[in-house]
């Protein structure tokens, strides 16, 4: 799976800024389908990823009209479902304001709820696993040990992007939250959080080996797998029951899954 640009798919962003661009290709290691076979993935409003996901917006998605949270104007909020190969759906969100400039851009998991939590460990050695596409959702813990990173659910929200993508998303939040200026700060502290960076860089650079974990307990993140039907050898993935505690902190013991409706009374 070819992505132009995929690290603009996350985060916020102009309107059509979004320059996602999916193909098909022997390069990474999917089977080469032709277009008819490739119409048949595409997902409920026929996105074509032949094109860049802004054409599609345009003449495939939602367009209504909601309340900025900032000025309170009213501005365009753009909502296309497009399916991603071997994973699932993808709600992906996008929304402007002209009035005071506002811009966001959301993705979510469509579809059920899985019936088990899932851990994903990569391996980081080479440049190659660095440019594997990815998608953490917003229910998903990630962590790195080698850089002594943990985000707990709901950091950075969903994001679809690239190994690499997802370290400059995780440098670029410390450092819009971390307070460098001002000699309150302490020099230990400092030199901690710029060592933290160095590890970041070398790691996107790939001069340094990493092992990058996704922990969801919904099921709903994934890796690519370049050798796909074949197991990945950098990959270790983990399926697991989910604890009392994980349902309680996503609601799934107020769900009704079964018999639903059947108490119904008209």
């Amino acid at each position: 799976m070819c992505i132009r640009d995929r690290r603009r798919v996350h985060g916020e962003q102009k309107q059509g800024e979004i320059e996602e661009e999916q193909k098909v290709d022997n390069d990474d290691g999917y089977k080469q389908i032709d277009n008819k076979a490739c119409d048949d993935r595409v997902g409920a409003h026929r996105i074509d990823f032949s094109k860049p996901i802004n054409e599609n917006v345009k003449d495939e998605s939602l367009r209504f009209t909601v309340p900025c949270h900032v000025c309170f104007r009213d501005g365009e909020q753009n909502m296309c479902i497009v399916t991603i190969p071997y994973f699932k759906e993808l709600v992906i969100m996008s929304f402007l304001c002209e009035n005071c400039g506002f811009k966001s851009t959301e993705t979510k998991v469509g579809g059920e709820v899985s019936d088990k939590a899932r851990k994903i460990t990569l391996h980081v050695e080479t440049l190659a696993d660095l440019n594997r596409d990815l998608f953490k959702s917003d229910t998903a813990y990630v962590s790195i040990p080698e850089i002594g990173i943990e985000l707990n659910a709901g950091t950075l929200g969903g994001v679809y992007t690239t190994v690499e993508g997802l370290l400059e998303k995780i440098e670029s939040n410390l450092k819009d939250g971390v307070p460098f200026a001002g000699d309150s700060i302490d020099s230990n502290f400092r030199t901690k959080i710029n060592e933290l960076f160095d590890s970041i860089s070398a790691s996107r650079a790939g001069d340094k080996k990493f092992t990058l974990i996704i922990d969801d307990p919904l099921d709903n993140s994934f890796i690519q797998n370049p050798v796909y039907p074949e197991a990945d050898p950098s990959v270790e993935v983990e399926i697991y029951e989910r604890t009392e505690e994980q349902k309680e902190e996503l609601g799934l013991n107020q769900m009704q899954t079964e018999n639903y409706g059947t108490n119904y009374k008209s």
